[in-house]
C-alpha cells in the first residue's frame, strides 16, 4: 500500500483519545484528518485542539467521509464492536482500544469481518509495543534466567470518585477490563496460555469486581499470580523469575522506563530510551502493517487478543460477573 501520509480518524474525544492524538504528533507520517464525538461541540473542541481538519458527531460520518485510512477507537468498551464492525467493512483499518470487545465471540467475529475484507485490525494493547517491555521479553528469550518458572504482577487503584463508567456493569465497568488485562498479558507474553485458571473476586451489589485475584497454572510447571482492583493503591509492578534469577519491573510496569535484572551477577538496572507518552509506538507498528497490506500487526496478534478474551470470559465465569453481549448470538 503506497500510503505517504496515513489519515487517522480518531472516534472518542475523552482522555485515552486526547493522549494518543497528542503522541500522534510525534509520528512524521502521521496525520489525524477527522474526529467523532457524541457531539458536535466535543468534536469540534477536539478538531480545534489539534488542527484536525472534519469534525463529525457520528462515527459513522468518519467512516463514511473519505478522509481517513484507519480509524483509532478510544469509547467506552461496549461501543468498540459496532464501531470496528462498521469501520471494518468499509475497508478502513483499525485500531481499537482493548479490550477490543466484551466477549471473546464478538471478537471472533471481528478477527473474520477483518479477514473476509482484508482490512487491517489490531487491539491497542500499547503494552506490547513498548520498548522497555520489548527488551524484557528478549532478555528472557536470550535465557538470562532460564526457564521461567513464576510471574506475579498487580494493577489495582483506588480513587474516592472513581470515572462513573468503571462502575457501570452496562458500560463494562469494573476492574478486570481496565485493569486486569495488564497483568494478564504479560503473563500471557512470558509463559503463554495456562492450562488451568483458578479466579476469585470480590463484587458490589451491581455485580462489579472491585478485587480480583487470579491463580495460572502451566504444563510446564510454571505458575502466575495476578491481581487488579478499585479498591486498593497496588505498586502496579511485575516479575518473571526463572531459576538463574528475575527481570523485574517497576511501578506502572505497562509502560516502564527501566527494568531490573538480577541474576548471580548482581542487580543490574536496564535502562531503555523511550519518548512521548507511548501510544506512538503502536500508531508506528499499525502505520508499517497497513503499508505492507496486513490483516494484523505482527506485535499486536490476533490469537493474543483472542486468548486473553477467553481466560477473560473463564474468569469472569468463575468470579460472577456478567456483561452487556455475553448472550448474543453472532452466528448470522
Amino acid at each position: 500500500m503506497g500510503i505517504d501520509r496515513v489519515r487517522w480518524g480518531i472516534v472518542a474525544t475523552g482522555n485515552i483519545s486526547t493522549q494518543f492524538t497528542r503522541d500522534l504528533e510525534l509520528v512524521d507520517d502521521a496525520v489525524a484528518t477527522a474526529v467523532s464525538s457524541r457531539s458536535q461541540v466535543g468534536a469540534d473542541k477536539f478538531a480545534a485542539e489539534f488542527g484536525v481538519p472534519h469534525a463529525y458527531d457520528d462515527y459513522r460520518r468518519l467512516i463514511d467521509s473519505g478522509e481517513v485510512d484507519v480509524i483509532y477507537i478510544g469509547t467506552p468498551h461496549p461501543q468498540h464492536y459496532a464501531i470496528a464492525r462498521t469501520a471494518l467493512q468499509a475497508g478502513i483499518a483499525v485500531l481499537c482500544e482493548k479490550p477490543v470487545t466484551l466477549t471473546a465471540k464478538q471478537a471472533r467475529d471481528l478477527i473474520a469481518v477483518a479477514t473476509e475484507h482484508k482490512t487491517l485490525f489490531a487491539e491497542a494493547m500499547w503494552m506490547r509495543t513498548n520498548p522497555v517491555i520489548q527488551a524484557v521479553f528478549k532478555d528472557l528469550d536470550s535465557g538470562v534466567i532460564g526457564e521461567p518458572q513464576q510471574v506475579v504482577a498487580d494493577f489495582a487503584f483506588y480513587k474516592p470518585d472513581l470515572p462513573a463508567r468503571l462502575l457501570d456493569p452496562a458500560l463494562g465497568g469494573g476492574s478486570l477490563m481496565d485493569g486486569g488485562i495488564y497483568p494478564m498479558t504479560f503473563a500471557y507474553m512470558a509463559l503463554g496460555r495456562p492450562a488451568e485458571v483458578k479466579a476469585v473476586g470480590s463484587l458490589n451489589e451491581d455485580g462489579i469486581d472491585l478485587n480480583v485475584a487470579m491463580a495460572w497454572r502451566y504444563d510446564s510447571g510454571a505458575v502466575a499470580a495476578l491481581t487488579c482492583g478499585l479498591r486498593s493503591q497496588n505498586p502496579w509492578v511485575a516479575s518473571i523469575s526463572g531459576p538463574e534469577g528475575s527481570l523485574q519491573l517497576p511501578h506502572r510496569f505497562h509502560h516502564p522506563e527501566y527494568y531490573l535484572r538480577t541474576t548471580a551477577a548482581g542487580v543490574e538496572r536496564i535502562d531503555v530510551p523511550t519518548h512521548g507518552r507511548g501510544y506512538h509506538y503502536e500508531a508506528t507498528a499499525v502505520m508499517q502493517s497497513l503499508r505492507a497490506g496486513l490483516v494484523e500487526v505482527p506485535v499486536l496478534p490476533h490469537a493474543a487478543t483472542l486468548e486473553i478474551l477467553d481466560l477473560l470470559d473463564e474468569t469472569r465465569s468463575q468470579i460472577g460477573v456478567r456483561y452487556p453481549g455475553d448472550d448474543d448470538d453472532l452466528s448470522g
